[in-house]
């Protein structure tokens, strides 16, 4: 079950593309995880070699939709935020997401498990919950991606992390002017991608990930859940 006014899913020749079409700031909520989710399904099953997931708009995605929450479609099943994280990190082709502007909050659940992240030059990432007196939610995330010490500086401070300072760091892969380069860029290098054999390409990646899993983050994402079911889930937004 979909709804390609949340998200889409369409091919690019051997290149499967997610676009967040949520505008303006590709808000989150039962409706939503339920088109993202089978968005990601669709790229899983599809013969296509490599995934990208981008986004319309100003913002990649400002958190939880506060406003006017959609709940999931009678009879839909919604994957918690745990096996969401699976389920994109479980896709075994090359992953690459393009993030431009804000990603605040749960937003940063769908960058975390992909293999490649590109930006734009003015990206940003943020969590401000604890200033919403709701802390360690995503905490443990935070450090595995950012480091201990400057997940809590963003943590405490609720700071915007930019991405040119993660690009420095090595977590962000490129950086691009502004959203058209960013989207036709990573469309182009994952096409380039793709033009190898899927296989090596599986091998990989499977390699890369059983490291970081040795290293300890299959056991992060697992004790998510146990955070979770002691905090409410909220997010706040980007102002439009």
């Amino acid at each position: 079950m979909s709804d390609d006014s949340l998200v889409r899913y369409r091919r690019d020749g051997q290149v499967g593309v997610i676009t967040l079409c949520r505008e303006p700031l590709n808000t989150y909520d039962g409706a939503f995880h339920v088109a993202f989710q089978g968005a990601w399904q669709r790229a899983r099953d599809d013969d296509t070699r490599v995934v990208v997931m981008m986004a319309e708009g100003k913002h990649f995605c400002a958190g939880a939709e506060l406003r006017h929450p959609a709940p999931a479609p009678e009879g839909a099943v919604v994957l918690a935020p745990w096996d969401e994280i699976r389920l994109i990190k479980t896709t075994m082709k090359p992953t690459i997401a393009a993030v431009q502007g804000g990603c605040v909050g749960g937003g940063q659940r769908m960058v975390w498990p992909c293999d490649l992240v590109f930006c734009t030059e003015d990206a940003f990432f943020r969590d401000p919950t604890a200033g919403m007196g709701i802390g360690g939610i995503q905490s443990h995330l935070h450090t595995w991606f950012y480091g201990p010490r400057l997940a809590k500086e963003m943590i405490y401070s609720g700071m915007r992390l930019p991405a040119q300072r993660l690009y420095q760091m090595g977590q962000v892969n490129r950086l691009y002017p502004d959203i058209e380069t960013l989207h036709a860029e990573t469309v182009s290098f994952a096409a380039e991608i793709a033009e190898q054999d899927p296989l090596p390409l599986r091998q990989a990646k499977r390699a890369a990930d059983i490291t970081m899993d040795i290293q300890g983050q299959h056991y992060v994402v697992s004790r998510m859940e146990e955070l979770l079911d002691d905090f409410p889930r909220m997010d706040l937004r980007l102002p439009e």
